[in-house]
């Protein structure tokens, strides 16, 4: 790091290496925020399911 204006500021390679990290954890964030996504799409769908599975039980025990 140096001084520039009475600011710390990183050296390139470092800030370019601190870049990269930062590229990486976003993109693990981006593919866990993916695999929610879709977990939470599979969930939406069974319940979908088994509350139209429901109506239709109902529906034939009243018939």
């Amino acid at each position: 790091m140096k001084m520039i204006g009475g600011r710390m500021v990183m050296e390139a390679p470092v800030l370019d290496a601190e870049l990269l990290a930062l590229k990486k954890r976003v993109n693990q964030l981006e593919e866990h925020v993916r695999q929610l996504n879709a977990a939470n799409l599979a969930l939406v769908r069974a319940m979908e399911a088994l509350h139209a599975q429901s109506k239709a039980g109902h529906a034939s025990a009243g018939a």
